[in-house]
């Protein structure tokens, strides 16, 4: 067999349903199988507040820990426009996450 890695990607907090059902549906495969149907995911909750982003992501984490899903999670804001966010007008230093921010 040849290994596959199966990531979701940028998943904001409106489509955190779809979230869920992604996270039902490897709890449902770990069951069945030991392992979970995705590799990891990622939370992108870069536009609520820094304490509310961390807090869900915690939530999050403490769910996937099990299954050993890995979970990516965006602190600060990203650069430019993705996801129909646009941010190409913040300062460069508002870009990157300090020490202090993890």
């Amino acid at each position: 067999g040849i290994p596959v890695l199966v990531h979701s990607d940028h998943c904001a907090k409106k489509l955190l349903p779809w979230f869920d059902g992604m996270l039902e549906a490897d709890e449902v495969f770990f069951k069945e199988n030991g392992e979970p149907l995705f590799s990891s995911h990622m939370l992108d909750l870069s536009e609520e507040p820094h304490e509310e982003n961390v807090g869900i992501c915690k939530t999050y984490f403490e769910r996937m820990a099990p299954m050993g899903l890995i979970l990516e999670m965006e602190i600060g804001i990203t650069g430019g426009a993705e996801d129909g966010v646009d941010n190409t007008g913040v300062a460069k230093d508002k870009l990157y996450s300090t020490p202090e921010d993890t």
